[in-house]
């Protein structure tokens, strides 16, 4: 416990520091490596929830420029406890570590990383908000463990990925981690990365097909396959609100007829990004899901503007489409939208405010009430 204290303490105070001190974005500690860092602190605002301000989240990461133009990366992530009246330490573990080399005329990834094969990969640069939104959540927010392969040249944008499969799960609309206001917010289906034991875990093959061109405007066509975990196939064909996935707090229909045995989950989508010298952008994605009997889609839209002066204005509406005919009280079973608007304010190098708001709407059966979810807050990233 006193080893977990330390190495706690040294990431925040190595965060602290880049706060007060940090001139630089980056530190060279030996030649060929460097450490990066930033910080996300938070003012939120919700309904069910007093206002409070909160430490989101510290990352500390090194890069190493090795030979033959290879590189090594590792980033560290500290979340404080989850709750700002918690007694719990809070918790650290690793959220990238792999190897880069040149293969070919192409570039082989190899470790735990962001999965940059399918769909828009969704680093803050590429999903504008700080905020994921329901679609990335939904398909593309996890990292994965495997092997990546990427080829870029001319106007040819090609990947394909060897990896761990993931499993269902769930994440929260609405949601300031900790806090117990669960009464304001709705869970909605999504791949995660599994956490835990890796052993005996099935396989998934995803591919992205892309081009670039001049003017500015990238798209691709993605697809992944891959087979579920007997226990998500169970949750899936539960009809009691009883495990991790189906945890609507209720009876109702089962997401899946409750005699199915399909495992197949396959994903497929289009994406386009396009990006104007004048600084105005707009992006796009779209997914179609087959999860064992279960259809589904989510898509969104961007609009943004850029500002030569630094400023960032950004627009995005997103929604996940559940099957009509498997609506219930289970809350995965529920159409989402969500609206989320967003400005960036520069204060100086590394260091700048995101004012954010997220309007929240679901779609839940006749007899139960919708939720109050929108959410307010304003971020200082703080980098070093």
């Amino acid at each position: 416990m006193a080893t977990y204290r330390r190495m706690t303490t040294m990431i925040v105070a190595a965060a602290l520091l880049g706060v007060f001190c940090g001139v630089a974005l980056a530190v060279e500690v030996a030649p060929g490596v460097q450490v990066h860092g930033y910080m996300l602190n938070r003012f939120y605002t919700a309904s069910g929830t007093s206002a409070e301000f909160r430490m989101e989240r510290v990352s500390i990461s090194t890069i190493a420029a090795l030979a033959n133009d290879s590189k090594a990366y590792f980033e560290m992530y500290y979340q404080p406890g989850l709750s700002s009246l918690s007694s719990t330490a809070g918790s650290i573990y690793i959220e990238s570590a792999y190897f880069d080399t040149p293969v070919g005329e192409g570039r082989l990834r190899i470790g735990k990383g962001r999965r940059v094969t399918f769909g828009i990969t969704p680093e803050w640069s590429k999903r504008r908000t700080t905020n994921y939104g329901i679609v990335s959540e939904a398909f593309t927010q996890s990292r994965i463990q495997g092997l990546q392969y990427s080829l870029q040249k001319d106007a040819l944008d090609l990947g394909i990925s060897l990896h761990q499969g993931f499993r269902l799960g769930s994440r929260v609309l609405g949601e300031i981690a900790g806090d117990p206001r669960a009464v304001h917010e709705v869970k909605h289906l999504c791949f995660k990365e599994e956490t835990g034991n890796l052993m005996g875990r099935k396989m998934e093959i995803a591919a992205r097909l892309g081009g670039k061109w001049e003017g500015g405007l990238k798209a691709g066509v993605s697809y992944s396959t891959g087979r579920l975990e007997d226990v998500d196939l169970a949750n899936m064909t539960s009809i009691v609100a009883a495990s991790t996935l189906n945890t609507a707090g209720g009876l109702g229909t089962s997401l899946v007829p409750t005699t199915a045995t399909n495992k197949k989950r396959n994903v497929w989508g289009l994406d386009f990004t396009y990006e104007h010298p004048s600084g105005f952008l707009a992006q796009g994605e779209y997914y179609d899901a087959s999860v064992s009997a279960l259809d589904y889609k989510a898509w969104n839209a961007l609009l943004g503007y850029k500002n030569p002066q630094g400023w960032m204005f950004f627009a995005r509406y997103s929604k996940q489409d559940m099957p009509a005919s498997r609506l219930s009280a289970n809350e995965f079973s529920w159409d989402n939208k969500q609206v989320s608007l967003s400005i960036v304010q520069p204060l100086r190098k590394g260091l700048w405010l995101q004012w954010e708001y997220e309007i929240n709407s679901e779609k839940p059966p006749v007899g139960i009430d919708t939720k109050k979810n929108n959410l307010f807050f304003v971020e200082l990233f703080t980098g070093f």
